[in-house]
């Protein structure tokens, strides 16, 4: 038996990986180690969409060359990097034993295996096909107790100018509806109060079952999933412009249990930089689908997506991104400054040509435009009672829990306030991180 130690970085589908990963090897007869220093094998299980993930994996790399003598712990490189990176590391790194893609997973028990037999090296596994594990029930180590994650397709046909996704993850493909459903009723009978559907976009969701000829598109699966789950939250990620449609919004608004909140990313307010992004949208139309959106469900919280600093991006197109996301007023903004990647065709097309201290600044100006949005939003909260779900203790003596928008809000627990219960809070004070308030009766 093997003693297995799991590192996990990037987005939430590595996370769901990544407890794909553990309940293979756990059928298999190996066991989990929370250290490193415990393990006999360190599986990283890498990200490749900025290159700070790609850092990471050769910074634990480095450090491990300094941890692990005479090959008494093996290391697997798995994940979107896996895909990427050069055989090279072999040498390099001589306890690295094996390299495998996300398509390759049901191969780790057998690595580990001839691992654990004292093969030195094994190889390089890469594969594009449509595998999506429908069969393995995650092992759900790594969630919380509160939310837990389905990952409903995988891959990316966008290929938007600045992402590696296509080619690290590869095309579009869906999983079948009834092993999502089987999953999502494992969920719900573990006692789970929420659950996420992840896809890269998730919108364009679309399978046909062999059986019947029938086709479900994202809207009815998530019609489907909320009504054979009532007693779960639902929430996914993450929607694209061009195909987050008014059916979609539809079904939100008429299932009371799928949550309030949609991830749309803008990128950009500039048309030139979106064209160059190859985004497939201009900023009018993405003012449009807002508005479709808000037009439908008024209190439907928005978070996007902003990259500062693509290639050429001058004063003048920032300063679009900057007057829109003033007009819109976003419940909440991921910032990522740009990176070339590989692959992509920025990279052979474009020349990364915003200085890194100029990406710094202007995401910090977007930082702050976002702290006064929200906390203008939060402070409209103060003396509403909202519903969150208890997820457990914040600090000094405080709880947190999440409301249907999925914002944070803490509070003081009563002696008998549980973990996943639901309690109604009245709003008391605001920052622009979390509102706070008491349980009321």
């Amino acid at each position: 038996m093997n003693k297995i130690h799991i590192e996990t970085y990037g987005c939430r589908m590595n996370i769901c990986d990544s407890e794909i990963i553990m309940s293979l090897l756990q059928h298999s007869g190996n066991c989990f180690v929370p250290v490193p220093k415990e393990a006999d094998i360190i599986i990283l299980n890498s990200c490749s969409v900025r290159e700070d993930g790609h850092n990471k994996i050769f910074e634990r790399l480095r450090a491990f060359a300094q941890e692990i003598e005479d090959d008494k712990r093996s290391v697997i490189i798995a994940g979107c990097f896996a895909s990427l990176i050069d055989t090279e590391v072999f040498s390099l790194y001589p306890f690295v034993k094996a390299i495998v893609n996300p398509n390759c997973y049901r191969l780790l028990p057998q690595i580990a295996e001839q691992i654990a037999n004292g093969e030195r090296r094994i190889r390089k596994i890469v594969i594009d096909n449509n595998e999506m594990y429908g069969d393995v029930l995650p092992l759900r180590y790594m969630e919380g107790q509160t939310t837990a994650a389905i990952t409903v397709m995988k891959g990316c046909n966008q290929f938007c100018s600045y992402c590696i996704e296509p080619f690290t993850r590869g095309r579009e493909h869906c999983r079948d509806v009834d092993s999502i459903l089987h999953e999502a009723h494992d969920i719900m009978n573990n006692g789970y109060r929420e659950l996420t559907l992840v896809g890269h976009i998730i919108d364009k969701y679309r399978w046909t079952d062999p059986k019947n000829g029938k086709t479900t598109d994202f809207a009815g699966l998530l019609a489907c999933v909320a009504e054979s789950c009532p007693q779960l939250r639902i929430k996914f990620l993450s929607s694209h412009p061009i195909s987050f449609n008014d059916a979609i919004i539809r079904i939100i608004a008429s299932h009371p249990n799928i949550m309030h909140v949609v991830h749309l990313p803008l990128q950009s307010g500039s048309d030139r930089i979106l064209e160059m992004m190859h985004r497939g949208y201009n900023v009018d139309d993405f003012r449009k689908r807002i508005a479709s959106i808000r037009k439908q469900i008024p209190d439907m919280s928005i978070i996007t997506d902003v990259m500062v600093g693509f290639c050429s991006e001058s004063d003048a197109d920032f300063n679009a991104t900057c007057q829109l996301i003033d007009e819109l007023k976003f419940d909440d903004i991921n910032i990522f400054r740009f990176s070339m990647r590989s692959h992509t065709k920025a990279a052979g097309c474009y020349t990364d040509d915003v200085t890194e201290t100029v990406k710094l600044e202007r995401a910090d100006i977007i930082r702050h435009k976002k702290e006064q949005i929200r906390l203008q939003l939060y402070e409209n909260e103060i003396e509403n009672t909202i519903n969150v779900i208890a997820e457990g203790i914040w600090r000094d003596g405080w709880w947190y829990g999440r409301d249907a928008k999925h914002r944070i809000t803490t509070f003081i627990p009563n002696a008998d306030t549980k973990v996943n219960q639901n309690v109604k809070i009245k709003i008391k004070t605001a920052t622009a991180d979390n509102m706070s308030g008491e349980i009321i009766e």
